[in-house]
């Protein structure tokens, strides 16, 4: 079987930077303020743009495609996981002028959507079973949102377990490419959260959600806590996700909380931004895998009722053979 490998993970930030301490929202609730800028949430500061959102998603396809070595024109298909482009025909015209800035002349581009923050991970996964199959070679993944258009513009957002941020990351999965084997994907809708029913309800119908994502993972792909040696998670508050991971094993330092002060919750790129972070400070370290030494990493996406996990190995491939494929 091909082996489908997770490649150059890159991103471009909202290139304005606020203290979220100043958002009006927050400083029209200081109850709530003091609850997320605690060091135990974590959040400091957040992103925003006023550039439409494929501008950010060219530039963080221009460092993929560079960092990975491939030519534009030869990806096979492009996974768009947002929920911001114009709900008009006028996303037809934006793509193509991302598509052909990035110079994929022989690309098709499709969106994924419907799982919030979650979407990007699930478009990892479908994109891994289109390589291992033979379908492509090259399927690169982008995602990224503006909250003006994902949130309808609010910034306290995941039931107030987080604030958003304007960002777009990118990543290629290849079957020739160096990179991370995909391991496996798993995901999850539970009807139970994001409908109310009080605090202690929603704590655990999210606690359940998490098990029975793990549980599936676990299903495809053989995998204990001490098999993953860190979980790069969508950027909610900490205490909330320690609350989540801890309960099916992976709290503490197998969590990846770094990126929550400084830049908030990117919405669907998260994932995909801490793992560009996490192999920048190893190589930057003169490490040339991921930093694990025998654990896999798991990207974690979450939204309000849908949550997708991607399995990858700790160490990455080198490049496939000429005809390998």
């Amino acid at each position: 079987m091909i082996t489908a490998r997770l490649c150059a993970p890159a991103y471009e930030l909202g290139e304005y930077r606020d203290s979220v301490a100043e958002l009006p929202e927050l400083l029209a609730d200081p109850r709530t303020a003091a609850e997320l800028t605690s060091p135990a949430a974590g959040f400091d500061t957040y992103r925003w743009s006023d550039a439409p959102v494929v501008e950010l998603m060219a530039e963080a396809v221009r460092r993929t495609l560079g960092d990975a070595g491939v030519p534009g024109d030869e990806v096979d298909l492009v996974l768009l996981a947002t929920d911001s482009l114009p709900r008009d025909r006028s996303a037809h015209r934006d793509v193509a002028e991302l598509l052909a800035e990035a110079g994929l002349t022989r690309a098709t581009a499709s969106t994924l959507g419907l799982m919030d923050c979650a979407t990007a991970m699930a478009a990892v996964g479908t994109a891994a079973s289109l390589v291992r199959d033979g379908s492509a070679r090259h399927v690169l993944v982008v995602s990224g949102d503006l909250a003006d258009h994902a949130t309808g513009g609010e910034r306290v957002v995941a039931g107030g377990a987080a604030i958003a941020s304007d960002a777009a990351a990118a990543a290629l999965v290849s079957a020739t490419a160096a990179g991370l084997p995909v391991l496996g994907m798993a995901h999850h809708t539970s009807a139970g959260t994001g409908n109310g029913g009080g605090a202690r309800r929603e704590l655990a119908s999210r606690v359940a959600a998490h098990r029975e994502l793990f549980a599936r993972l676990a299903a495809r792909h053989p995998l204990r806590p001490e098999d993953v040696h860190a979980v790069l998670p969508s950027n909610f508050a900490r205490n909330v996700l320690e609350i989540y991971l801890s309960d099916v094993g992976y709290g503490g330092d197998k969590l990846a909380l770094g990126n929550v002060g400084r830049i908030a919750h990117c919405l669907g790129s998260d994932p995909l931004i801490n793992l560009a972070d996490r192999l920048a400070e190893a190589k930057s370290a003169g490490v040339s895998t991921t930093g694990a030494t025998d654990g896999h990493l798991v990207l974690l996406g979450a939204g309000i009722s849908h949550l997708a996990a991607v399995l990858l190995g700790a160490r990455a491939l080198p490049e496939a053979p000429e005809g390998a494929f």
